[in-house]
């Protein structure tokens, strides 16, 4: 009969909770620390140029690195979050495969779209190609809403289709992650910071939610109605 989860699927819980908790505090620790002076999306070419020389420096680096391990810890999230998911979804599991590959393709487009590279030469860069720069990293960011997107569908359908935590987060991811999907259309327009922040907003509940162990483990569930059954009798 199946009892209920062992250990491992409660540290797998509890790690990915862990992460998903590491990756926000990291995330957005290095955002605010380097959004001093930031442009909109539409910022002039002068605007830009003064924007990459102000974040050129030491502590910048810093934030950098930070903000790189903070993306690398969300692969850790999401990655282990399909894990789970997959446990719950069962056969055959293509919903949280694709929650699996939005988070990779998520944390590809991020590291490889980054104006980071324009710092470097901030002092005497020009100014067109200052805005170049980081005209093409906000538009490979706004396209990782699309896989950011794509990951939260995934994974809120599986969640409302099995209940393996709360099936109000399931919808909860559903509405930030279609939200984000069509924030790509209007991009350069401000409309993207709420589904963004939901988002955000909706790993920090799920994370707290896997670091309490409230997950409902398929096999918990069966042994439960096998208890319940066996008392009936």
């Amino acid at each position: 009969m199946p009892g209920p989860e062992p250990a491992a699927w409660r540290r797998l819980a509890l790690t990915t909770g862990i992460s998903g908790l590491a990756c926000f505090v990291m995330i957005f620790a290095s955002l605010i620390a380097g959004s001093a002076h930031e442009p909109d999306f539409r910022g002039s070419a002068e605007e830009v140029q003064v924007f990459l020389r102000s974040v050129s420096s030491p502590l910048h680096e810093v934030r950098a690195f930070v903000l790189v391990l903070g993306i690398v810890t969300f692969l850790w999230f999401s990655v282990s979050l399909a894990v789970i998911l997959r446990r719950a979804e069962g056969d055959p599991p293509w919903r949280s495969a694709i929650a699996a590959a939005s988070g990779l393709l998520l944390v590809a487009l991020t590291l490889v779209g980054s104006w980071e590279a324009a710092t470097l030469r901030a002092v005497d860069i020009d100014p067109q190609v200052a805005r170049y720069a980081f005209d093409l990293g906000n538009a490979t960011f706004a396209n990782a809403w699309l896989a950011l997107g794509s990951f939260a569908v995934s994974a809120g359908w599986v969640i409302i289709s099995t209940g393996v935590v709360a099936r109000w987060l399931g919808w909860w991811a559903l509405a930030s992650g279609v939200g984000l999907i069509l924030a790509r259309a209007v991009w350069t327009s401000e409309v993207w910071l709420l589904p963004y922040g939901l988002f955000w907003v909706w790993v920090i509940v799920l994370s707290v939610v896997l670091v309490m162990g409230r997950v409902r483990w398929p096999g918990e569930r069966a042994s439960t109605l096998v208890r319940e059954g066996e008392a009936l009798d």
